[in-house]
């Protein structure tokens, strides 16, 4: 079960100059060919592209509506405009009249923002003078200076001794959550003062305005601050109402400036002389009609379209199931697929979530993590506009990844946890207890031996399907570079993954026989198990070389390693289980104390497991895929698809 991505071909389409905006139009609108430099030697021949006279223009007039849009308040009213050409998008831009109104908005909003900071750190200093009863314009001198600064309590001691040796300062300090101090000293103390502050891990304070009692600044302060924030209020309630009226036409014309900029950008790429111009790129084979008949259109029929014969290998188009999309992102992130290979995404999506539920195993907590799993989904596609998580805890979640990301780990898990629910009914395991109206079809801790065979046997057959697919992408490579060394490289390669998948039986074979399992304890299993380790040495060694003997044993780890199934899904049982039985036990000697400590700890426990189940089986399907399977045939390093094209979300296609 695998795809390969989309196959492409290169084109070369050659036209006259008088039809090249439409033809630029066109192949925006067609969305499907991801342009590319023409060759170099077409590009010597008829010369470089030039952008046009109007793009430098285009692109000011993009980075000035750009930072117009941002000083906005996003309020989307759901319109959306329609420009007809350019000379139309510039009469809209003309009747703009609040660009100057929201720039002083800003500008005045970073003011206050600015002198609040200022005023807050002014007021911190005078509450520390004023709790040491000092006014501030004692402190005013032209041969003293002075610092106000906190310091944790385990260094207080420390610098208090410091100052204490210093006959010609003097200082005061309070005892809090951390100490306040005042230091007044020399002017030509003052580097030293600060060596001692810095030494100490101190936390200077400002305090820059001295004319004045304590009280009486700290008063003009508060009312300061009071007259700001009515101030900053008001404005903020101004820029709402311009942007609710006035938002969706600023981002609609730095979507247009920003469309119209990629229009002209693009002809970098092309090669034209003072007649003729010429464009390449690659495209969906299916679609070679569909843009023929677009080009035949733009250019009246006068035009050149041949297929371009390139050494390159072209970009990765994948294109899954839609119900499967989603899992592109995991394969993604490990890397995008190289385009002549299998396409693993498919692949992924079936057997991750499998794997997944397998490791939870317990009906409860996969209704737990599917609650949770759809809450999280909901909150990162739709976030609410006050949250209740700490901030703190919100920006650790996006430095991590982005909202979108986590969306793509939430319906992931949404399917494994529904796969978790099925193997906890098949395990009886509910929270670690067992229905009573029901037996396990296995049982996790009684039969652990069954599910360790079980494990393994999953991994004999992944990893012999991952070696298969390696063998028929080394045949695909190998044809499509046939009669080169790389070709025959890739051929011998072939070979070489045929003899990993003798090897693995091989050790399989010999290892049951070892382990003495029944249906393989035999005098023939045993010969056949050595027969296919030396079948196997041999061809991988013509196949892949000397070096591969290196790696012979590895085949054995990453079979093996999928026994991790059984031990994550062991880890969980066994721990709901101790937990479950010390309630139970509580609860048979009817002592209270005990009771609320054994509810405590279900509580806790059963919270960790859970936790453990969020985590660890994610970790240990992603890991037995990126390192066990995808080792064995999956190449990467993929060229992405990107189609000149744009998404337009605040302005509609003009009408021709």
């Amino acid at each position: 079960m695998a795809l390969r991505p989309v196959k492409l071909t290169r084109v070369l389409i050659i036209s006259t100059n008088d039809y090249k905006g439409e033809v630029i139009e066109k192949v925006h609108d067609f969305g499907m060919m991801h342009i590319e430099n023409v060759d170099p030697e077409i590009v010597e021949s008829l010369g470089p592209g030039k952008f046009p006279e109007d793009y430098k223009k285009i692109n000011d007039l993009l980075l000035t509506y750009r930072s117009l849009e941002k000083a906005l308040i996003p309020i989307n009213n759901g319109k959306r405009y329609r420009f007809r050409n350019f000379d139309d998008l510039q009469e809209n831009i003309n009747k703009l009249t609040v660009n100057e109104r929201v720039f002083k908005i800003k500008e005045e909003l970073e003011s206050i923002k600015t002198r609040r900071r200022y005023l807050e750190n002014e007021t911190e200093s005078l509450n520390v003078l004023k709790r040491f009863g000092i006014d501030a314009f004692n402190l005013i001198s032209q041969t003293v200076s002075f610092f106000i600064f906190r310091i944790d309590e385990n260094n207080s001691e420390n610098i208090i001794n410091e100052f204490s040796k210093k006959s010609n300062i003097s200082f005061k300090y309070s005892k809090g959550n951390m100490y306040e101090f005042i230091v007044v000293f020399p002017r030509s103390e003052e580097l030293e003062i600060v060596e001692i502050i810095n030494r100490y891990k101190g936390v200077v304070l400002s305090l820059n305005e001295l004319d004045g009692k304590t009280e009486e600044l700290l008063k003009k302060h508060l009312e300061e601050m009071k007259s700001l924030s009515e101030r900053e209020s008001n404005l903020k309630k101004e820029l709402e109402e311009i942007s609710r009226e006035y938002y969706n036409l600023v981002a609609a014309i730095a979507e247009e400036l920003e469309i119209l900029s990629r229009k002209r950008e693009i002809m970098q790429k092309f090669a034209e002389s003072g007649n003729v111009f010429a464009l390449s790129g690659w495209i969906p084979e299916r679609d070679i009609g569909r843009l023929e008949e677009i080009i035949s259109s733009a250019t009246k029929s006068k035009y050149i379209m041949i297929n371009e014969g390139t050494v390159e290998d072209p970009p990765t188009l994948l294109e899954n199931p839609k119900t499967f999309r989603f899992f592109e992102f995991f394969i993604k992130f490990y890397s995008l697929p190289h385009s002549l290979e299998l396409d693993p995404t498919m692949i992924f999506a079936v057997v991750f979530p499998i794997f997944f539920g397998l490791m939870i195993g317990d009906v409860g907590y996969s209704l737990i993590i599917l609650a949770f799993s759809i809450w999280l989904y909901r909150r990162v596609t739709k976030p609410p506009r006050k949250s209740m998580m700490p901030k703190s805890m919100r920006n650790f979640g996006r430095s991590m990844m982005s909202n979108w990301s986590w969306s793509m780990l939430a319906r992931a898990m949404v399917v494994g946890s529904l796969w978790g629910i099925v193997f906890g009914i098949l395990f009886n395991e509910y929270f670690g207890l067992s229905l009573p109206y029901y037996s396990a079809i296995i049982d996790p801790i009684r039969q652990a031996s069954k599910l360790l065979l079980l494990t393994a046997w999953i991994g004999v057959i992944y990893v012999n399907y991952g070696l298969i697919l390696g063998a028929i992408n080394h045949y695909v490579y190998s044809k499509v570079y046939a009669n080169t060394e790389e070709g025959r490289k890739h051929r011998r390669e072939m070979v070489g993954r045929i003899g990993w998948v003798i090897l693995s039986w091989g050790f399989t074979f010999f290892g049951l026989w070892l382990l003495k399992w029944s249906l393989f304890y035999s005098f023939t299993f045993e010969i056949s198990g050595i027969i296919f380790i030396v079948t196997g040495s041999a061809v991988i060694l013509y196949g892949e070389g000397g070096y591969a003997v290196m790696e012979m044993a590895s085949i054995i780890s990453h079979i093996l390693s999928f026994t991790r199934i059984m031990g994550v899904l062991l880890a969980g049982v066994i721990l709901a289980y101790v937990l479950d039985d010390i309630v139970i036990k509580a609860l048979h000697y009817h002592v209270l104390l005990h009771m609320i400590l054994a509810f405590i700890i279900l509580i806790i426990g059963h919270a960790t497991n859970i936790l453990i189940a969020i985590f660890e089986p994610g970790i240990q399907g992603a890991r037995l895929h990126y390192v066990e399977f995808f080792s064995k045939f999956f190449r990467g390093n993929g060229k992405p698809f990107q189609p000149f094209t744009s998404v337009r979300k605040y302005t509609e296609k003009p009408e021709k």
